[in-house]
């Protein structure tokens, strides 16, 4: 399948998106939610880095209930696609937003009614003449945006008295899947401030990666998860990805790349910008076009990343700086000329894993996937086949 995906990008990388794995990871989801607990799926940031819309589309033929998003421009650009969920934006409503909320049947958040109130009463309705609806964030211990937990009833109030539909109210933890402690005081301070408004049959949610590999607030009327989607564990540290794996989860992504030169240099020859690295004796050294411009960290350089050979399973260090285009490593001997590299494993190893780099890197395990460029094509498959291809930079995620 590898000369097939490197004809058809007419690329050296690319984004590999196991669809399989996606599949699994969302039923391993439902089974830890309750049966009556539907699925708001956060497919911001292009699912992270997975490809927005085509994986979206397979969220969708999955039966996914519901979409989260960051950014009016990412719900306009699945509405393009053709996704007609519900689609709600977790970002703070702005008022200059009202006409594309409204044109592309959007449902805004909101922490406070002074956005709401600036937009003309006209338009706050739909073009079949229903109310517009947002959804209520509680800052239930996160401290970023959110109505305070003892205001909650007088945003409310002005809402109602706007003739808005409050479609939802939520919530956000703070904590990984290893703080048990404080997601559950967070998740007790929200029930007890939005408990009067589950008579009104108003949903409420709370628990995304986090609270569903911990099962706090599963429960509840939504599961609003993101990274574990994707097999993406929330945290980096050991514990929290050894229990994530011990869930079932699986990454969905790698990074695959054939070397575009390789040589054998004698000893002394210093490599890359700066020549930090030398060469001790004769060694075959490949180059690879991936670099910091494709999400390809610099910090990696120096025998701080390596990639895996998939013929034969062995790690080949970085040697020199991984430049803007691509970046060098040293290999055990002359390569095999069908042999490919994998720059991001899709599994939980060392050196070449997300949680591993971001242990490495100090990052957040989503930057990982998240970062990586639109320079990569992405290419999607399931078992054997290939089912889609998103040429480099020609499309949006």
């Amino acid at each position: 399948m590898e000369a097939e995906i490197f004809n058809a990008t007419c690329c050296s990388n690319y984004i590999r998106v196991n669809l399989d794995a996606i599949t699994k990871n969302v039923s391993i989801l439902r089974s830890l939610a309750k049966k009556h607990t539907g699925m708001i799926a956060a497919v911001k940031g292009g699912c992270h880095g997975h490809g927005g819309i085509p994986v979206t589309q397979h969220l969708s033929r999955l039966g996914v209930e519901e979409f989260a998003v960051a950014t009016v421009a990412e719900g306009r650009s699945l509405r393009k696609a053709g996704i007609q969920e519900k689609m709600h934006v977790l970002g703070n409503f702005k008022s200059r937003e009202i006409d594309k909320y409204l044109e592309n049947n959007l449902i805004p958040t909101v922490s406070w009614a002074e956005d709401l109130k600036a937009v003309d009463k006209e338009k706050l309705s739909q073009a079949n003449g229903g109310k517009f609806r947002v959804n209520i964030k509680v800052d239930s211990g996160m401290s970023r945006f959110g109505v305070q937990c003892e205001d909650l009833h007088s945003l409310v109030q002005t809402i109602d008295s706007l003739d808005v539909q409050i479609n939802s109210i939520f919530t956000h933890f703070a904590g990984g899947i290893m703080d048990r402690e404080g997601n559950q005081a967070q998740l007790d301070r929200f029930l007890d401030c939005s408990e009067d408004y589950v008579a009104r049959n108003i949903p409420r949610h709370a628990s995304a990666t986090s609270g569903c590999c911990q099962q706090i607030g599963t429960d509840l009327d939504y599961i609003r998860p993101g990274g574990a989607i994707y097999g993406l564990c929330s945290v980096n540290d050991i514990p929290s990805s050894e229990l994530f794996q011990e869930l079932g989860f699986r990454p969905a992504m790698s990074v695959v790349a054939e070397p575009t030169f390789y040589k054998l240099l004698p000893a002394g020859r210093r490599i890359g910008y700066d020549g930090l690295y030398t060469t001790k004796e004769p060694e075959w050294i490949a180059n690879i076009a991936c670099g910091w411009s494709d999400g390809y960290r610099r910090k990696l350089s120096l025998g701080v990343g390596a990639v895996k050979n998939n013929r034969t399973g062995e790690l080949c260090p970085i040697v020199g700086r991984v430049s803007m285009d691509s970046c060098t490593v040293r290999l055990p001997r002359k390569p095999e000329a069908s042999d490919t590299y994998s720059l991001l494993t899709d599994d939980f190893a060392e050196k070449t894993s997300y949680t591993s780099m971001a242990r490495i890197l100090n990052a957040a395990t989503y930057e990982i996937t998240g970062t990586l460029s639109t320079r990569l094509p992405r290419v999607y498959t399931s078992g054997d086949n290939i089912v889609d291809i998103m040429q480099a930079v020609d499309y949006s995620n």
